[in-house]
């Protein structure tokens, strides 16, 4: 795998894809890019809590089951003040 830094530098990536260089430049500081690989970040796994409820639905865990994040009422994300915290 390529380091982020070595994508968003590559003078074809620069050229046909140049929001994801710039992209990839923007998301971490040079030290985080200089150890980081894109296909890393692709294949990490959600954080969302519903992910890991298996008594609620999640089209990532299970394909076509629907995703609670989507629902209303308290356990909402967007209800949660400090959910990133």
């Amino acid at each position: 795998m390529v380091s982020n830094s070595t994508l968003a530098a590559d003078p074809r990536v620069r050229k046909a894809y140049g929001v994801l260089s710039r992209a990839l430049v923007a998301g971490a500081s040079g030290q985080l890019r200089n150890k980081a690989t894109t296909g890393g970040n692709l294949l990490q796994r959600t954080r969302c809590p519903y992910f890991y409820d298996t008594a609620m639905p999640c089209n990532k865990r299970s394909p076509g089951a629907g995703c609670a994040a989507l629902g209303k009422g308290r356990d909402h994300p967007a209800a949660r003040r400090n959910w990133y915290l």
